[in-house]
């Protein structure tokens, strides 16, 4: 993960002045918008997100780190920079500084649909014929086994007059086919490639940038999943679920993932663009502010968001799929049951066909049709039903319509393998002949504010853990539909849900991950208590809890009691057998603390650094030796490299004399700026001989 480096340019410049032949760094920049993966974090080379409250913040955020701006999404309030060095560590520094939400790295830890073993195409023809398959399947000149009575019976919403006319879905994955025959009709008129930031109003426009992309082999997968939703009954190919829809495609893809910051960007130019329900065929692990955020924005202006569960044979909770608010769905098969594939858990709505499903493929391919399989096509059925809902009924709230689908499943019982089991539009339809005011009850928008109180006053609750568990809940019953809905808190203190079920829960809130602010575990604090989260409570107007939590606050101005101590005429004593005080290396982008110490010839000395790996916080350190003119004798970044990332150096003395011990951390030794508050430390020196 790292390799030594020498002492940077400052602090060379600050040796020389005491008389020092440090040699001069060696700072090699990463490239910047290479993905990489650092600490277990795929992401974005040199590229930071963060959420500011205002300009001001922005830019000392800016200032902070020297980055650029690259782009950035004002209605979320969200930037992406270019910044110098380590992108994790980069945004670690930003963490409380006042005028921010969050600072992420630029995430990038979706895989792509072209590197999912489950979801390649086979069976690509142009002229596949009907062989035997039963005629309540071919519902417009091919087979489709999806639609039929015995799965999600699409004729009877069909002949009852809900066909999605007048839904916009945004199709958000790798550049759709607006030009397949069976595509084409149904297209919405415009495409978007959130990198660029162009919208494209013509199909040869949008087919040279696909061209551009140097990979039509790659390209398929939003094609596929366009025709899920939107293939018109036409009397060719196939039909989708909500054959009168319109479809907006956002290219995320292309073919490789193209990061979380225009992802949101996409989402945010789907709702503005008129989407009333967007499809998510895709995920991955880990929990992105951005992200959240952007799809927040969808909720709350009325857009129903699906995402396909995942395709990783677990129970496990995949994001998208897993932020409060998000209609999550599995596969099923042609019996109706959970695919082997298919990610499942207490998270999952529904289920759909998502195994050999005979779908569009793209005319750059050769066109005419495939079979495949994956959550990616379960989602879309599900964005279809949910679009066969909004045209029906507009003002119905993505909570409505989520319960809608659940509720008209031919199981209408919980289980963790399909939620709440297999979506039934004959069924829907039933429901939605009885009007609008038959639908269930609108969902609830919740805004916790969680404040820390301790003898010095009360400060805001930054970077708490906040789950909402529903009342009753039965854990280990795979058959208890309890919802439970976890999100953290900005650096106001607040954690937003979006169109999540109404009724009572427990919370529970744990105060600052001490792996980031560091500390003892009982200066954290956490509270359970209740809430009632209302139907019909809005962004505008949310069920609102205040937490006060007995826990330390968040330190954003710590003092150092060895400050000033940045040279070597200021450097502070510290003897064999010391320990020193929580000191920090903060309160400037470069900050170097010096230690001296008297040691005779033969010592052999360990100096420790306890940091990021011992007492969390941020610091990844890094540590020098000096002799008595300031040269390197010997320096350590990791103690077990890429493991344990505090600093230790033993060494055996080769005069009397005096010496000094550097302390900094990795990102200033590499040449970069690092100046969180959370970057404290202890050093430690000893005489092992």
């Amino acid at each position: 993960m790292k390799k030594p480096l020498i002492l940077s340019a400052l602090a060379l410049a600050a040796l020389l002045s005491a008389c020092s032949q440090a040699p001069r760094p060696t700072n090699a920049s990463p490239t910047p918008g290479l993905v990489t993966t650092s600490e277990g974090v795929r992401h974005y080379q040199g590229q930071v997100v963060v959420g500011y409250e205002d300009e001001s913040g922005l830019q000392e955020a800016i200032r902070k780190l020297g980055a650029k701006e690259i782009a950035r999404i004002p209605e979320l309030k969200a930037a992406l920079l270019e910044v110098p060095g380590d992108a994790v560590k980069a945004s670690r520094t930003l963490k409380g500084l006042p005028g921010l939400r969050y600072a992420e790295p630029h995430l990038a830890q979706v895989t792509p649909p072209k590197d999912d073993p489950v979801e390649l195409p086979r069976g690509r023809e142009s002229g596949l014929i009907p062989l035997g398959n039963p005629s309540d399947q071919i519902l417009d000149e091919l087979p489709q086994y999806a639609l039929d009575p015995r799965h999600l019976a699409a004729k009877a919403a069909w002949d009852r007059g809900f066909e999605g006319e007048g839904v916009v879905v945004a199709i958000i994955d790798d550049p759709a086919d607006v030009t397949h025959p069976d595509l084409a009709p149904n297209w919405a008129g415009k495409a978007y490639d959130p990198v660029t930031d162009t919208t494209y109003t013509s199909a040869s426009g949008w087919l040279n940038f696909i061209q551009g992309l140097n990979a039509p082999a790659d390209l398929y997968h939003g094609t596929y999943v366009a025709s899920t939703v939107s293939a018109p009954r036409d009397g060719q190919g196939i039909a989708g679920l909500a054959p009168k829809t319109k479809f907006l495609p956002v290219a995320i893809f292309q073919p490789d993932y193209v990061g979380d910051f225009y992802v949101a960007r996409g989402i945010v130019w789907a709702v503005n663009n008129g989407a009333q329900v967007l499809n998510n065929s895709w995920g991955g692990l880990g929990y992105g502010q951005l992200v959240k955020e952007a799809f927040d924005y969808a909720l709350a202006n009325g857009v129903v968001v699906v995402a396909s569960a995942g395709n990783s044979y677990k129970d496990e909770v995949r994001t998208p799929a897993g932020y409060p608010g998000i209609i999550a769905s599995a596969a099923a098969d042609g019996n109706r049951n959970k695919t082997d594939f298919s990610t499942y858990g207490r998270h999952i709505s529904s289920a759909a066909p998502g195994l050999d499903v005979l779908l569009a493929n793209p005319t750059w391919l050769g066109g005419g049709y495939g079979l495949i399989s994956g959550t990616s096509f379960s989602g879309p059925y599900t964005a279809a039903a949910a679009a066969l809902v909004k045209a029906a009924c507009p003002g119905a709230t993505p909570y409505q319509v989520r319960r809608a689908l659940e509720t008209t499943t031919w199981e209408k019982t919980f289980t963790r393998e399909k939620g709440w089991g297999h979506l039934h539009a004959g069924q829907l339809a039933e429901l939605l002949s009885q009007g609008c005011a038959a639908l269930p009850a609108k969902g609830a928008v919740v805004r916790v504010k969680v404040e820390y109180f301790n003898e010095r006053g009360t400060f805001p609750g930054l970077l708490a853990d906040v789950i909402l568990r529903g009342k009753g809940l039965k854990p280990g019953d795979p058959t208890d539909p309890t919802p439970v809905y976890w999100a953290r808190t900005d650096q106001n203190g607040e954690a937003w849900f979006y169109e999540i079920a109404p009724g009572e829960y427990d919370i529970y809130v744990a105060g600052a991950d001490l792996a980031l602010t560091g500390g003892p575990p009982e200066e954290r604090g956490t509270f359970v208590g209740t809430l009632v989260a209302t139907p019909g409570s809005s962004a505008f107007s949310p069920d609102s809890k205040l937490v006060r939590l007995n826990a330390s606050e968040v330190n954003l101005n710590p003092t150092d009691p060895y400050e000033p101590n940045d040279t070597l005429s200021q450097a502070k004593p510290i003897a064999y057998g010391q320990t020193t005080q929580l000191a920090y290396i903060f309160g400037q982008p470069q900050d170097y603390d010096y230690f001296q110490f008297t040691g005779s010839a033969g010592d052999t000395i360990k100096a420790r650094v306890y940091a990021r790996s011992s007492i969390g916080g941020t610091l990844d350190s890094y540590l020098y030796l000096l002799d008595e003119n300031g040269q390197v004798l010997a320096e350590n970044d990791d103690i077990i490299f890429g493991q344990i990332t505090d600093s230790e150096i033993i060494f055996t003395l080769p005069q009397d004399g005096t010496y000094y011990l550097v302390v900094t951390s990795y990102t200033i030794a590499n040449g970069g700026s690092d100046d969180s508050p959370f970057n404290k430390y202890r050093l430690e020196l000893q005489k092992t001989n």
